[in-house]
């Protein structure tokens, strides 16, 4: 059975334009998601310098688990779930401006409490996440474990 050339070109030319509706939505999806992040204000050092305490910080806090990340946002209940890189990267995007009021700065904190075995895990973690906060232009603030 022969099948006339008009409508292999036609199939063809939908194929190729489906793709190409993809890549635009997928491509337009990233830049919705890195727009709040990438028209951040450099971090407000004279105001991080006044931070005494977790209560005054009110950008993200990430706290490094030797199995994921904990995700701390001022004046929201903590819920304790550990996230994988992915989600966090992800919950980070999704954040609305007022969520940064000190710039593209994310607080960061390795667990205190530690079995014998951890510290590999944790570490290698701690180097993933900044890694990753620095991929997206955001300064890492270590702070100090309990």
């Amino acid at each position: 059975m022969k099948v006339p050339f008009s409508i292999i070109t036609l199939m063809l030319i939908a194929a190729c334009s489906g793709t190409a509706v993809s890549s635009r939505l997928t491509q337009t999806k990233l830049q919705k998601d890195t727009c709040v992040i990438d028209s951040l204000p450099a971090p407000d050092d004279q105001e991080i310098r006044k931070i005494r305490t977790g209560d005054e910080w009110h950008n993200p806090y990430v706290i490094v688990h030797r199995d994921g990340y904990e995700l701390i946002l001022h004046d929201q209940p903590r819920h304790y779930p550990h996230l994988s890189l992915d989600d966090l990267e992800q919950a980070l995007l999704k954040m609305s401006l007022e969520r940064w009021p000190l710039g593209k700065v994310v607080a960061v904190q390795e667990n205190g409490l530690q079995s014998p075995g951890d510290h590999a895990n944790i570490a290698s973690n701690l180097k993933a996440l900044k890694r990753m906060l620095e991929s997206h232009k955001l300064r890492v603030d270590l702070w100090p474990s309990a």
